[in-house]
């Protein structure tokens, strides 16, 4: 797994043109980075899952960084009509897109957020 094989696996999830796939290189280069710092020691990079996976955290970024610039922005008004921003959040539709690429590589993955504490 590399930031090339996670580039393609976003492609597939948000088709992107050349410009966008220059933009989303280094999103990609980090998420195939944290995946790499996550993964178990017998973990096979070449693992598809894995790259899904990356994937799965670069199009969250992307969509965060992508949506940043309108967050503030619930609704606008042109003359007479007004449009009401509705329905899921793209940023909450990033992290379910995530989360869903993200749990089929979890059993190559270590688990960094369990917390056992004392009943």
């Amino acid at each position: 797994m590399n930031e090339w094989t996670v580039l393609e696996c976003l492609h597939t999830l948000l088709p992107l043109t050349d410009a966008e796939r220059t933009e989303a290189l280094p999103l990609c280069r980090a998420a195939a980075a944290e995946i790499r710092e996550r993964m178990k020691p017998d973990a096979d990079p070449a693992d598809p899952r894995l790259s899904r996976a990356a994937a799965g955290i670069a199009y969250h970024r992307w969509v965060l960084r992508s949506n940043a610039q309108n967050a503030d922005v619930s609704y606008f008004k042109a003359g007479d009509v007004t449009v009401h921003r509705g329905g899921t959040p793209p940023e909450a539709r990033g992290a379910q897109i995530r989360d869903e690429l993200l749990e089929p590589a979890l059993p190559l993955l270590r688990d960094e957020r369990f917390l056992f504490r004392a009943i």
